[in-house]
């Protein structure tokens, strides 16, 4: 054999995000590489990304054409195109390794659709591994017009999670779940990078990366409130907004929003900021790669999380609340079960789900000294550094899922 097909493969499917926007996916092929395979990143050709294969930093990436769908039937559509396309990609990677050559193949959903990819890789003898990053079922049912899907998707994810060798996840919350629910063990593995300290390369292309940010917000003297992320209808951007307008109705000044992100929920939002009065207090960036989210996060005095009160949103360990940790910027939240694991008690908490407890726990924020809130970023960040960072989390992802140490 070559030394191609001696040595280990990893292969790894997205159907939701390319690489290496996708930070989670493309932290674990970083860490599967540096361990001495070659890995395949299978990932849809979306946000400007054009199909076909590509190499960057050492790893095979290999587009498939996609598209995003907006209401339940096209979202439906969406998620069988991607899924046949991602699982003929992922065939072919597979096989261009010799069969004797130890193999990995990773599925990341959502959705979970391709467990029959996961069935036929481990009856040829290759290690398989679930990524839950979401709850399919819990999102569904949360959603107007697919909750009528959740026997379907619940169906689809107990094939998954039964065909797998090995299941993981970022969340304690999704953890207690799939043990309560499918009596199997799932290894928790958080992906939440450490950011560039400053001089380093990243952080270099980072504070060029979007200088509209910079010249912004440098030109204001007021606290800023940031939001990033994707914008959907389970993320309460307009949640938000309306918090906003209670503090100004509360005469609470000194401060702006900077928002972040992109997602079949921006234009409400858009139109929410304009109808409350708000269009000179809110500022909307769209879309920020990764170096743009750097110089974002270095801008923003606390990151709001006001995702809403929903059976779905409990279980997400969400990015932007460990990104502010591990940067030292306090977060104010409201109290989701698994955010609130997250931080620990070192964050400005609301009290309640409501939208009135949301807006106290900003105005928490922005009325208190500039001392308080220093001390309460620097216990989110050591919390961020002992449990939840990449390094930490990386040996063990690799010792898990690799395929030559099983």
């Amino acid at each position: 054999m070559t030394e191609r097909t001696r040595t280990p493969h990893a292969v790894l499917v997205l159907l939701n995000l390319p690489v290496p926007d996708d930070q989670r996916a493309w932290s674990q092929a970083l860490a599967l590489r540096a361990d001495g395979a070659r890995v395949t990143v299978v990932c849809p050709a979306i946000r400007g990304r054009r199909a076909g294969p590509e190499r960057i930093d050492g790893i095979e990436v290999i587009r498939f054409r996609s598209f995003e769908g907006q209401g339940a039937l096209a979202t439906a559509a969406e998620g069988l195109w991607t899924a046949a396309a991602a699982a003929r990609a992922a065939r072919g990677a597979l096989r261009s390794s010799h069969a004797s050559t130890p193999r990995m193949l990773q599925i990341g959903n959502p959705p979970d659709l391709l467990f029959p990819l996961a069935w036929w890789a481990r009856r040829r003898g290759v290690r398989t591994v679930y990524d839950q990053r979401d709850v399919v079922p819990v999102l569904a049912e949360s959603r107007a017009g697919f909750n009528r899907l959740t026997p379907l998707f619940l169906a689809a994810e107990h094939r998954m999670i039964t065909t797998a060798d090995v299941v993981i996840t970022p969340s304690e919350e999704q953890r207690a779940r799939i043990l309560s629910r499918y009596r199997r063990d799932a290894l928790i593995i958080r992906t939440a990078e450490v950011p560039p300290a400053a001089g380093d390369a990243d952080a270099d292309v980072a504070a060029t990366a979007a200088p509209e940010l910079s010249e912004q917000s440098d030109s204001q003297a007021d606290l800023t409130i940031g939001y990033l992320g994707v914008v959907g209808e389970q993320d309460g951007l307009t949640d938000l907004l309306d918090a906003v307008a209670l503090l100004r109705a509360d005469g609470v000044a000194g401060f702006h929003v900077e928002v972040a992100g992109d997602g079949p929920a921006l234009p409400a939002a858009r139109a929410a900021a304009t109808r409350l009065g708000l269009d000179e207090l809110v500022t909307f960036h769209g879309w920020l790669g990764p170096g743009a989210v750097d110089t974002f996060l270095g801008k923003i005095d606390t990151m709001a999380v006001p995702d809403p009160d929903n059976p779905f949103n409990h279980f997400c360990a969400m990015n932007k609340v460990t990104h502010a940790m591990a940067r030292g910027i306090p977060v104010a939240l409201r109290p989701l079960r698994e955010n609130v694991r997250l931080t620990a008690g070192h964050a400005y908490e609301a009290a309640d789900m409501t939208i009135r407890a949301f807006a106290d726990a900003l105005a928490a924020f922005l009325k208190d000294t500039p001392a308080s809130r220093a001390e309460i970023a620097a216990e989110a960040r050591t919390t961020f550094e002992a449990h939840h960072s990449w390094p930490h989390h990386a040996p063990r992802y690799v010792e898990a899922v690799s395929p030559t140490r099983h």
